[in-house]
């Protein structure tokens, strides 16, 4: 989530440098602006321009799989193909939100197929599960040691240099084996993605962190990209009244 916003200034900054302060109107220069895929470039022409363009989102593509008895593992060119060919061109615009609204509320994961008005004509309504891509995620659980570092009302934090969370600052990990000889603060949950965090919080100092940080004031905290992670942490050490109290 935190790249859309960085991704949508460089968009922002190629419209204005290259496209004369507009957002191009064709499907190739829409994929060259960063964070724009297939999808999202197609549901601005049809949505945005008013195009005749076929959008596969999610929900259209639970609702194809399904009308059309499809694999659920199609290759995504195909099944644009196959949305293409599906597309009233006179009504593209209501044609895509109507599957789009179809897929939220009837051909949803668990379906409703007595009440969906594609039912006769539907191949795969006596075998949905057979039509319907299953998503396998496996959850990764992850114990964390983090160091918390206050001296004169500032508090040392990381930035993040690594892809997720680039650019990010976050609350430093501990050297290893420290947190047993460390005074315990508390322990907070919180999950992104695939991912279910424990994180443990202790009162260390800038020898017991594996990487270099720098100090920050509450004021500059306002304005610092940071995570919904770190905002957590901050709120727990501000209801404890260890900073930012």
């Amino acid at each position: 989530y935190y790249s859309r916003a960085k991704n949508l200034k460089k968009s922002a900054e190629i419209c204005v440098k290259e496209h004369n302060s507009q957002l191009p109107n064709d499907y190739q220069s829409l994929l060259k602006l960063p964070g724009i895929g297939a999808y999202t470039a197609n549901a601005i022409l049809c949505f945005g321009f008013r195009e005749k363009s076929a959008c596969v989102d999610a929900n259209i593509k639970r609702v194809l799989l399904r009308l059309f008895g499809l694999d659920p593992n199609i290759q995504a060119k195909d099944l644009q193909i196959k949305a293409n060919d599906f597309l009233n061109p006179n009504e593209s615009f209501n044609h895509n939100q109507a599957l789009i609204d179809l897929g939220a509320l009837i051909c949803s994961p668990k379906p409703k197929c007595a009440i969906c008005p594609l039912n006769p004509y539907c191949l795969g309504k006596n075998h949905i599960e057979r039509h319907t891509l299953k998503k396998k995620q496996e959850i990764i659980q992850e114990e964390r040691y983090l160091g918390v570092v206050i001296q004169n009302n500032q508090i040392a934090l990381e930035k993040i240099e690594q892809k997720l969370y680039l650019g990010m600052h976050h609350f430093p990990n501990l050297k290893e084996n420290l947190e047993c000889k460390l005074p315990f603060l508390g322990a907070i949950k919180h999950s992104h993605t695939k991912f279910k965090l424990h994180l443990n919080l202790y009162s260390a100092a800038i020898k017991d962190l594996k990487n270099p940080v720098r100090f920050y004031s509450l004021k500059d905290l306002e304005t610092l990209p940071i995570s919904s992670m770190t905002l957590k942490i901050l709120h727990f050490l501000k209801q404890k009244n260890l900073f930012g109290g």
